[in-house]
């Protein structure tokens, strides 16, 4: 059921830039996060140029007593693959544990030493691609004006540091001779950040909650809303539909069953909860409170 998921985010939307090219003006707008990470495909329907809608594997019917994570299932007591946990270096020595119901990964923490420097003026701290931490720390002009430099947005990057684009929220660069600040998406010293949201947050996935995103950064979820009984569906700017629609354009929500454009009861008035793009429902805090 599982076999040949992609969560790779990036390959998703090389696949919605295949499916456009050549029928849109404009680019299709990237997946929500996460369908990129839960391996979901988009739907294109014929005369439509970008996707409305998205098949996803089935994310409530899983073994309580095992953990899921890019298409691979683990026993409790399992490691996280050493391909998955290179690319998930901040949350080292991962293994599934069933001591919770559904079950869920464990993994270490890191304080990295750079989190807690104030830093000076003449230092600049240096990373791997995938490092969690920084390897290395360069201080004073001579040495920094030995290092390549880049620029990002403006502003000045030397050789090993870290950029995160601002038009790009979802991606971070790495700063290399030669880096070419005209492209972020194909640029290859630039990657996406991977939230991990089956690493983290396995069992709120499997009891059915959804993401709650912050504004327009709209990369990884701040927060997740779980299925109640008090939970009604909002039905805003919608009319009378003679015809009942198709339930590949609704979204399911614990005992809720949203069309296209209904929202759902919220205790936060700060957090609006909607079926946007079939077929999960998700969360946006606003920013203005």
């Amino acid at each position: 059921m599982w076999a040949n998921i992609v969560a790779s985010s990036g390959l998703l939307v090389i696949a919605l830039a295949a499916l456009c090219h050549g029928a849109c003006e404009e680019p299709c707008p990237a997946p929500p996060k996460h369908y990129a990470e839960l391996g979901c495909k988009p739907i294109l329907d014929e005369g439509q140029c970008c996707p409305k809608r998205y098949e996803c594997p089935e994310l409530t019917d899983r073994d309580g007593n095992k953990c899921y994570f890019n298409g691979k299932i683990y026993s409790a007591g399992g490691k996280l693959a050493p391909a998955d946990q290179e690319q998930n270096s901040c949350s080292p020595a991962c293994f599934c544990t069933n001591n919770t119901t559904p079950a869920t990964f464990q993994c270490a923490s890191i304080d990295c030493f750079e989190f807690m420097d104030a830093g000076s003026e003449d230092c600049i701290h240096q990373y791997s691609l995938h490092g969690c931490c920084a390897e290395n720390t360069v201080c004073g002009k001579e040495k920094l004006e030995k290092l390549a430099q880049c620029y990002l947005d403006d502003k000045l990057y030397y050789e090993g540091q870290r950029m995160y684009p601002a038009d790009e929220p979802c991606r971070t660069c790495q700063c290399k001779p030669g880096f070419d600040n005209g492209t972020i998406v194909d640029n290859p010293n630039c990657y996406e950040i991977q939230c991990g949201l089956e690493l983290h947050a396995g069992d709120r996935i499997a009891m059915g909650c959804i993401p709650i995103y912050f504004g327009n950064h709209r990369c990884c979820p701040i927060s997740w809303k779980c299925p109640s009984d008090s939970d009604e569906v909002i039905v805003e700017g919608r009319t009378e539909q003679t015809e009942v629609p198709a339930p590949n354009m609704q979204c399911k929500f614990g005992k809720l069953t949203l069309n296209k454009g209904d929202g759902i009861t919220s205790d936060n008035k700060c957090v609006d909860c909607k079926c946007t793009v079939p077929p999960l429902a998700h969360c946006i805090q606003r920013a203005d409170c």
